[in-house]
This record gives C-alpha cells, structure tokens and sequence, in this order.
C-alpha cells in the first residue's frame, strides 16, 4: 500500500467528527465527512496543472476538511452560483466558460479553509459569474495563514476566469475574500471555479488529540467559543484547549495525570518532534514526551520553560498505534503546565525547518442543557483571563493577527486613556504609574534590540497586561462594587428580538449565580434552587436585599417552538441568599424582564395584551408593559402598544425607559427606540430614535449614576439583542447619531453598519463605517446587558463570536463577564466554557429615585382627555395658512389577532394594522384641541381641512390610561428646539369636546358598508361587468379576499406600507399630503366633475375616510367576520383592541 492510500484509509477511518454547533446558512461551519474509501482522488485538469497530482476539490463531498463562509447576500453556492436565499444557483459561469465544480460566493465575505499543512499548493479559477455583461465589482483576495499573497483588480462578469497557483506548504489557515469595488455589492457574485488543494505527499498525517485522565478515558471538551474550550469532570484534572493558538494548559493536583495522545501517520521519512513546556503555576510538575519506545522526561519548576524533543523517529510495521504522547503528572499542591510550539523535522540529506503540527483537539457538538462544568482551578483562571488578552490583542489569531510588539503598543495606548482618567478624577496612582513608565521604557528598548526571544516579548506583554489589570480592576474605585450577580443562560432556539424572550423558545440550562470575589476569583456559587430551565433579566431590590428575575421551566422532550404551548415564563423573587423563594405570576402568559419601582410595586413585561406581530411568520405573541403589586396580586396591562416592548428600566427621575417597536404603516425591520413613560402608565413619549434608522434600534437602557444619560444596547432587529454599546444624551438631540457616544467602537451596528449573516439594513447609512482591527478579526463579535457605573466605566457580557440571526440559534456558550471602559479596555472576569453568562449586577444598595404620584383621575374610570397646544407647530411644517387645520380625527389601531403575516389581509397595504374610526373633534383657529377620548385603546390622528381631508397623518400611535389627561405641543414637534412663549390655546378654556362618530361603516370599519353604498348610488350603473368602461367594475362582486371595487380603486389611493426602502414609503418623516384623499386622483377626478356624478356632503365623507384610513376594506383580523364583512354584514366589531 502506497503513502497515499494507506493516508486515504486512515482518513476514512479517523476524520470522522461531529459537527459542533449548527450555524445560519450565511455563516456556515461545514463539516464534510471523509465519507468515500479514497479521500484524495486522482482529478486531472489541465487548465490548473493537476495532471498528475492528488488533489482535493473544496466543493467535493471527498475533501474531509474544515470550511467556514460568509457573506452578504444570498445562499453559498456548492458547484453552482450564488443565488438568492431559499433559491438554487445557475450552473457556474465566468466570461464564456461553465465549470462543473467550486464554490459560488458573493461579495463581501470570506471564505476560511483550515489546511493543517497537508497541502502545498492552492489552484484556483476565479471571476463574477456571467449576468449578461457588464455587471458586478468584485476584487478576489488569497491570504494563507493572514498574510496577502494573490489579489485581482476589479473584475466584472465581462471579464475570464482569472487563475490562481498559490504556495500554501506548511501553512493552518488559507482565507478566500471577496470585497467589492467600491459600488456597493449588486451583482457581485464570486465565482472560486475548480478550487482545488495539492496535497504534499511526503507530509506526515496527524490525528485528532485524545485525552486520558489518569489512566481513564477524559469526558468531551465543551463546545469551542472564542478559540476556547475545556476539558473537565467533576472533580479531577482540568484541560484548556486553544487550537488556534496549538496551545493547551493542563492543570493537575497531586497524584494525578494528564496524557495526550496524538495519532500519526504516513511518515516517509524520520522525524524529529519537540515541544515545549511552561510551568505556569505551582513549584514543579514531570513532564514528558514519547513516541513509540523513544521518551524523553523532565522535571521542572515555577516559571521554568523546557524544550523537549525526541528523534529520530520512523513509523512502526503495524502503524496502528503510533502516536505523540505528552504526559503531565503533579508533584504537589495544584500545578498548571502550558504546551506549545509541538512541531516535527524532517531528518534526512536535506535541511528542513522544523514545521507546527496541525494540533487537531477533540470536539463536541453543541449539547443542551450544556454540562454542567466544575469551578475552573486557579491555573485554568489564569489562562482563560491571558487566553482573552491573546484574542483580544490578535495573538494567534486566525484574522487580522498581531505580532507581541503591536499587540503591547495597543494596551499601552488604551492602558494610557484609563490611567489619565483615574488620575483627572482624583485616584492616586503613584506606585502603578511609576510601574507603567518603566514598562513603557522597557518595551522602547525592546524595540530597539535584535536579540530578544519570543517568550521574552511574551513575558513583557503579560507584565504589562498584568499592571493594566491591577488599575482597572484594583485601583479604579468604580471597580470595587463587591459580589457579583450574573444570570448563566442559553440563548433561545431562533434568535430574534421578538422570540428571544418567549417561553416556548426557550431551552434549557444555566441559573443564578454569584461571583463573590469578581476580579479576583472565578469561583461562582448557585444561589437558586430551581428545576432545569431557563432564567430572565435579574433586578436587585433597592435596598440591595431581594432580586426578581423570570423563569421558564423547560420540557424535557422539547417540540417545535412553534406549536410548544407549555413553556412559559413567570416572575420570581427570593433574598439574594436563595432564600424566601416565592413565584409571583402563574398561568399561560409569558411575564419576564421586572422592575422594582420606587413606590414598591413590580414593573414587568407581559403577553397578557394580547395580539401578534404583522410581518412575518409566528406566533410571535405581543408582550408590553404591565403592573403588579409587590407580592405579584393584580396584574394588569398598563401599555395598549399594539406590538412589543422591551427592557424597562427606572431612570434617575422616576421615569421608566423602555423601547417600543413603532411601525404603524411604516418599515418594519426599523423603529425598535426609546421611549418614556410614568409608572402608572401615563405619558408616553419618545425619548429617542422614532425617526432614526441607524441603529436599527436600541435595547437594554439603564440610567448612569449621577447622570441623565443612559447606557444602552446597539442591535439588530434579526437577532437576539447583542450588539455595541452607547452612551445617549437626549439633551444632543432625539434622532440620528449626534446624541450617541460609541462607548464600544469595536463593534459597528448590527445589521445596518455591519451584516447579521444575511439581514443587512442599509437605508440609514450615507457612509459605510470603516471595521475596527476587532471587528475584521472577529466579524459580528458583540456585547449585551451593560450595567453603567459610570459614564466612562460599565459591566457587560461579551464574545468573540458572532451574532448569529433568524432562523438559528446562538451559541450556549459564547458570552462571559467583562469589566469595560470607554478607552478600549476590558478585563475578563467570569467565564463559563459550557454557557453563557449575562445581566452583570452588583449585590448592593441602590439610591431609590422619586416616587412619582399617580396623575390619574379616578372619577373618569374609562377615559381620558387629550389637550393639543397647537397643532401648527409641527415637523414637517404643514401647508397652508395658520386656519388650514379643522379637525382632528381619531383613529384607533387594531393589534393583530392572527399569527402571520397577512394572513389574513385588512387590505392592499403589506403587514397593515387594522383600524377603525372613532370620529372627529374641532381644532380652534389657534390649532389648539381639547377632547374626551376611550382609554385602553390605541389610538392615532389626522389633521384635517375643510374638507375632511387629512393634510399629515400620525404613523405612531399613543394611549390614555383611564382618568389620564394628556398633552402635546403640536404634531411632532422639534422636542429640541426652544418653544415660542404662547398663551393658553383657546380650546383649554373650555370644557373637553366629546368625539363626533364617523360615518357608517367605519366603526367597526368596512369598505362594504362605508364605501360601497356610494359606488352603487353613483357608479354602478356604468362601471359593472366585463363592458365597464376602461375595465373599472365597481361592483361589490367578490374577488379573491376583496372585491371587484375595492380592486379597482384601492390601487389609486397613495397608502403607506412596509415596501421597498424606508424612503420610499416616505420614511422616516412623512411629509403632509403624501398619502390618503389629498394626494388621490380620485378625489380630483370627482371634484372636476366626472359626467353626471353629484355627491352628497355624507357620500364625500364615506370615500374621504377611507382613503385616509389607508384605503383598507375589513376593520377585524377574524376570518370568519371578514367573510360577513365582505357580504356587507355588520359584526359586533374586533375581537382584541
């Protein structure tokens, strides 16, 4: 048997691994099994070069390899193009040539292979697949092991294949990159043709790394987050993996043992393998290294460093146990002993260089609940808190890596910021500083010498990482906040704003837990004594004594979530100790994310509203604000939003923020923002962003100290929330970016500045942020649940890897607790390997911020009053003259009854909002109003002329609390801008006006009723069947969900939907006239006279309304009542409202 076929069995026999994690289609780790008896197969391509060569094709199910891709749009093509998500590609094409095989790829992404020096040789054709000429800008890069080594101009689907041949002997990593040109990535689909990998056929082969602990087989890593993972049992030796680095640490205590075996095979030649040991913590450990009969041991001490190495070595008759052993035994108290730099000489007639071994170590799939892992030893703490040093700085990085120097100037400049802030606020440094300025001179001298080792630029890295962790964490007073509680989570089974939080996506594992030393110990204790499920958003009671959090038992034979009815989450609260646990909620509603008010009763969120989401596919139940008392009796709805809410929180002056989701008629992946509301529920108002579309939103706002801004979350509305954090100032403005401090510049904004696999926002954006070094060495890293300490100082979870976006599911493990500060600095201070860790939150006492009274009035118990100052100072500025405006009309928003998106339709208008008409009120000719309106509903309006026609019309929504009496200066007043001294508008100077009903047929709303009495009184007579003239039958004939009438004439009413761009439906500022009867070629048609036609002053009124109620036909999502309303039969009027 011939080295090739002897490698081709072993593959066949040992590169069988599972997958890890499941990954989005647009981030897709793939696994590709050694599933064939020969692995490298014999191609022969002329064009490449490959005559003769064992090759593998990276499209090929034989390739037995790592790939990882993303990109911006579209499906990853194997042997076929890109195409459109959910679509299959068109046969691969570049200028005139198809090709059977490759990989069809699209601008911008990557494409990242892990080569394992196996291979010597990348061959490749490249180009934009053919759409017909001149289409698509694309540059195609080849970086082996980060290094640039092949890169074209800018091609266009006119241009040939373009062929590659590039050296990759030796290296681990090769990336494919395909950018565009700088005119946006339309029509760039990369094409990487007949992309193929010679393989070297003298290289050894080495195996995937097994694990004994004292003589027994070791239990499975955790799965990989951020490059790290971890071997443990509940009690015994420790193992951290770090196989981008070909690094591991294994920490034993006295009388144990660690060996690693690594298979090998196909080794044509003697060779020589090394290795070298670090003691990193302990007085000695025996370390050794064997092959066969050769070994070779060694003694060594605290901070010592060995080289081992044995050779020569040759491949046994019978090669079945040849392998690498690495042993690891203590001599006393816990001992940590770091591995590295394993490599192997080839020992014949030539010089060779000794070559890293592809240091393969076991994997794990993804297992939920994840296992459960023991407290990580001392010497294991150590290296998790180095290893994220090393990631965050690019030490062995696979993108964007960093040499010691580099990675040391970065900390010293970001370590510099933190030191001149502490210092400018009084905090005395003096023994650090002088510390730091010797560090600092220690590594200008360094630069200036040629002899220094790595390991002494590594040992100067870590002295300085050492000292910057000792301020921030030591020295910094904001630092010193005592026991730490945090919130061990896995994230839900569909990552969205909307599913994140619902009971039936919830999957089990993690708890409540408290780090009592935080900085100094990663020993975290379990304070909750709750089954297997899922926890919530933890508050600590002010006086720092009791904590609420939700909690959601989970099935232990989990269903889809979208038929799962027996997951829900309820309130809890118990002492921090564990102590005195009571549940407060119960029953089929979802009830997370609480809040202590001041007063002492329980904010939270519910799904006890009622209603669904518009846009998409469900159920996706609508959750707002609620109220309780404090033992969790009476609780109520205090939002009537018509879709979700999240993250309340108590600002410093007794306000509650939270974010509301805002798309009446309007862009639904936009508007997730800020907004403001008293603890009673009354006066609701936007606090920031109802007209910004980048970010696309904002979550988690958490007042700061001392302060009036507020910390909070950058995110993506197709994900879980994650993303950058940001400082707001309202004072700088209420939309756009002016009043956002970038506390975390690392990261750009998900989904708008930066993808979120697929799901990309642009329409905010007029310049593409240039990535951080972080971001391009972490694409889509993120941070989540801030907790300010101060402007400059905040608690956060962090990870490395990615946001991943509907439909998949997050990681379990990719989140752990971080210290953060506006200078670029974060120090790790817990971090689970098996799952992840959120909602940092000091144990302590809180200042209790001002009780504000209830301004309700309780003799009104069913409504409520809304006082408008003048209806003329508004933005955009309305037309006319200052007596344009007559009335206001009144419109009341319909949530959502039914589970998906247009199903069934309200009308023409995509993912609409039902409504139906209260009536009208008077506008006095100082454009001020005063009126009676219902509570509990929402509620929108019109400004209206003389006519009746709605010159500006409200795309938001707002509500009375019973007994609340409401005010506003105008229709969306510039809250920035200084107000004119006015006196009192007219309208208060009289009682409140009761609201005058609307025509019939819209209340319940109906086109049947309210529209179609006139079209057969004045249009029928002519406009019926298949002779109407210009083919316009107005008939009530139904057709399809509507009817022949509604079809001809909805379609000349301008109505606001989500369509298209933002911009094009007018967004975010709607200006006047845009949409309903004003901007109608109806309405001009009728009023110049169209033959005989004379309508009555209540027919005018019928079309006005409907044209300005979005020009829908059914006033209910029922579709049992839509089909009586399609009749013309009345219903008693919407289920839900």
């Amino acid at each position: 048997m011939n080295p090739i076929q002897a490698r081709s069995v072993e593959v066949y026999g040992l590169l069988r691994f599972s997958t890890q994690r499941m990954t989005p289609p647009m981030q897709t780790t793939v696994r590709i099994l050694a599933c064939s008896f020969l692995v490298f197969l014999l191609f022969s391509r002329d064009s490449l070069g490959l005559a003769g060569q064992h090759v593998v094709y990276l499209s090929g199910p034989e390739a037995g390899i790592t790939l990882t891709h993303r990109q911006d749009w579209g499906d990853f093509g194997w042997n076929t193009a890109a195409a459109r998500t959910g679509t299959t590609g068109s046969p691969m094409q570049i200028g005139d040539q198809v090709f059977q095989r490759g990989l069809g790829h699209h601008a911008n992404g990557e494409i990242i292979v892990e080569l394992g020096a196996r291979f010597h040789e990348f061959q490749c054709q490249v180009g934009v697949q053919w759409q017909g000429g001149n289409r698509g800008s694309v540059i195609f890069r080849v970086l082996v092991d980060g290094q640039m080594k092949w890169e074209t101009g800018p091609l266009s689907d006119s241009d040939p294949p373009q062929s590659v041949r590039v050296p990759v002997s030796g290296a681990r990593q090769l990336q494919l990159i395909a950018t565009d040109a700088g005119d946006g990535i339309g029509c760039d689909m990369a094409n990487w043709a007949e992309a193929a990998l010679v393989v070297d056929p003298r290289a050894p082969w080495f195996g995937r790394s097994r694990f004994e602990f004292d003589g027994t087989t070791a239990p499975p890593p955790s799965a990989v987050a951020g490059g790290f993972s971890l071997i443990a049992a509940t009690s015994g030796p420790q193992v951290a993996l770090m196989e981008t680095a070909r690094m591991m640490t294994v920490s034993v205590e006295e009388d144990e043992q660690v060996q690693m075996t690594l298979p090998v095979r196909n080794m044509t030649r003697p060779i020589r393998v090394s290795v070298q040991a670090h003691l990193i913590r302990g007085s000695n450990a025996q370390v050794g290294l064997s092959f066969g009969d050769s070994q070779t041991q060694r003694q060594i001490r605290e901070g010592q460093r060995v080289d081992l190495s044995i050779g020569p070595i040759s491949l046994s008759t019978d090669q079945t146990n040849d392998a690498i052993r690495l042993v690891t035994r203590a001599d006393g108290a816990e001992t940590g002993v770091r591995w590295s730099r394993l490599r192997y000489e080839v020992l014949d007639e030539r010089d060779h260089d000794a070559v890293s071994i592809p240091w393969l170590f076991p994997q794990s799939a993804e297992v939920i609940p994840p296992p459960v892992l023991p407290d990580p030893r001392a010497s294991i703490e150590q290296e998790l808190i180095e290893w994220d040093w090393r990631m965050q700085d690019g030490i062995g990085t696979l993108r964007e890596a960093r040499g010691w120097s580099d990675a040391i100037r970065t900390v010293i400049e970001r370590g510099d910021r933190l030191i001149q802030n502490l210092v400018d606020t009084g905090v005395p440094l003096q023994e650090s500083r002088h510390r730091w300025e010797q560090l600092r001179t220690e590594y200008q001298d360094a630069q200036t010498r040629e002899d220094l080792s790595p390991s002494d630029w590594e040992q100067l890295w870590r002295e300085v990482h050492r000292l910057r962790r000792k301020i921030a964490l030591e020295e910094n007073p904001l630092a010193q906040f005592g026991p730490l509680l945090l919130v061990k989570r896995v994230p839900s089974a569909f990552s969205h704003q909307l599913t994140q939080y619902s009971g039936r996506c919830a999957r089990p594992g993690g708890g409540l837990f408290v780090l009592d030393n935080p900085g100094r110990s990663m020993q975290a204790r379990r304070i909750d004594s709750l089954p297997q499920g899922s926890f919530l958003h933890p508050d600590v009671s002010w006086d720092g004594k009791r904590l609420l959090f939700a909690f959601c038992e989970t099935d232990p034979s989990p269903v889809d979530w979208r038929t799962n009815q027996t997951q829900t989450y309820q309130l809890y609260e118990m002492d921090i100790d564990g102590s005195h646990l009571r549940q407060l909620t119960e029953g089929s509603f979802d009830d997370f994310s609480p809040r202590y008010l001041p007063n002492g009763k329980i904010l939270f969120l519910s799904t006890r509203r009622g209603g669904y989401h518009r846009c998409g596919r469900g159920p996706c139940p609508v959750y707002t604000l609620a109220l309780a008392e404090s033992d969790g009796s009476n609780p109520r709805v205090i939002s009537f939003h018509e879709t979700h809410e999240w993250d309340p929180a108590v600002l410093n002056d007794g306000r509650v923020i939270y974010t509301r989701w805002d798309y009446v008629d309007r862009h639904a992946v936009y508007y997730q923002q800020l907004w403001s509301v008293r603890p009673d529920g009354s006066d609701v108002r936007i606090f920031y962003g109802n007209n910004t579309l980048n970010p696309v939103g904002i979550w988690e706002a958490r007042p700061v100290p001392g302060s009036s801004r507020v910390m909070a979350t950058a995110g993506a509305h197709h994900a879980m929330t994650a993303g950058s954090i940001v400082l707001l100032d309202v004072t700088q403005g209420i939309d756009g970016l002016e009043p956002l401090d970038r506390l975390t510049p690392d990261v750009l904004f998900p989904e708008s500045e930066s993808p979120v696999q697929r799901w990309r926002a642009t329409d905010g954006l007029t310049v593409i942020p240039e990535p951080s070094p972080e971001e391009r060495r972490w694409p889509g890293h993120c941070y989540r649940t801030p907790y300010p300490l101060s402007e400059d100082y905040f608690l956060a979870a962090y990870s490395f890897d990615p946001l991943i976006g509907e439909p998949d599911a997050n990681p379990a493990n990719m989140f752990g607790i971080y210290l953060v500060d506006r200078f670029g600095n974060k120090e790790l201070l817990y971090r689970d390997a098996s799952i992840g860790s959120l909602w940092p939150t000091p144990l302590r006492r809180r200042p209790v911020p001002p009780q504000l009274p209830s301004i309700l009035d309780e003799t009104h118990p069913g409504e409520g009053t809304f006082f408008l100052q003048n209806v003329y100072e508004s933005w955009p500025q309305l037309p006319g003259s200052r007596d344009t405006v007559k009335q206001l009309r009144i419109v009341q928003i319909l949530p959502k009854t039914t589970p998906h998106i247009n199903q069934p339709r309200v009308g023409l208008a995509n993912a609409s909002p039902g409504r139906q008409v209260l009536g009208t009120v008077p506008v006095d000719p100082d454009g001020s109003a005063f009126f009676r309106a219902p509570a509990g509903i929402p509620l929108a309006f019109q400004a209206l002329d003389e006519r009746g026609m709605a010159i500006q019309t409200m795309r938001s929504l707002t509500y009375l609390q019973p007994g609340e009496h409401s005010s506003c200066v105008g229709c969306h007043e510039h809250r920035t801008r200084t107000p004119l001294h006015q006196t009192p508008g007219l309208a208060s100077r009289q009682a409140p006006t009761e609201i005058t009903p609307g025509p019939d047929g819209s209340k319940p709303f109906n086109y049947a009723i309210l529209v179609q009495p006139v079209l057969d009184n004045h249009c029928v007579e002519c406009h019926q069947g298949p002779e109407a003239p210009e083919g316009i039958d107005l008939t009530g004939t139904p057709v399809g969900e509507f009817t022949a009438s509604y079809l001809a004439l909805a379609p000349r009413v301008p109505f606001s939907q989500w369509q298209g761009t933002p911009q094009s439906n007018e967004e975010p500022a709607t200006p006047p006239d845009r949409f309903g009867a004003r901007a109608s070629p109806l309405v001009d048609l009728l009023t110049n006279g169209h033959h005989d036609v004379t309508l009555t002053g209540d027919d005018w009124q019928r079309l006005i309304t409907w044209m300005d109620t979005n020009a829908l036909f059914y006033g209910t999502f029922d579709p049992q009542d839509q089909q009586r309303q399609r009749k013309g039969q009345r219903i008693a009027g919407p289920v839900l409202e």
